[in-house]
């Protein structure tokens, strides 16, 4: 059985969870509202604007995890 990596699991409506232990950085929840081959467009509950996330972008990817 191949387990899923982080990428394979974003889907568009899906939650995600940031969290690089910095203040305010912790625990961050965003809903993905966009996903293309190249990254994705969420929108973190604390943010006004949007954020694309480019999968290749080790800063952001590292410390995103899937919420349940």
């Amino acid at each position: 059985m191949k387990l899923l990596s982080t990428v394979d699991q974003i889907k568009k409506g899906g939650r995600i969870v940031y969290n690089d232990a910095r203040p305010g950085h912790s625990g961050a929840l965003a809903t993905v509202l966009g996903v293309d081959p190249k990254g994705m467009t969420v929108q973190f509950e604390d943010r006004a604007d949007t954020t694309y996330i480019a999968f290749g972008e080790r800063r952001w990817m590292d410390f995103i995890e899937v919420a349940d």
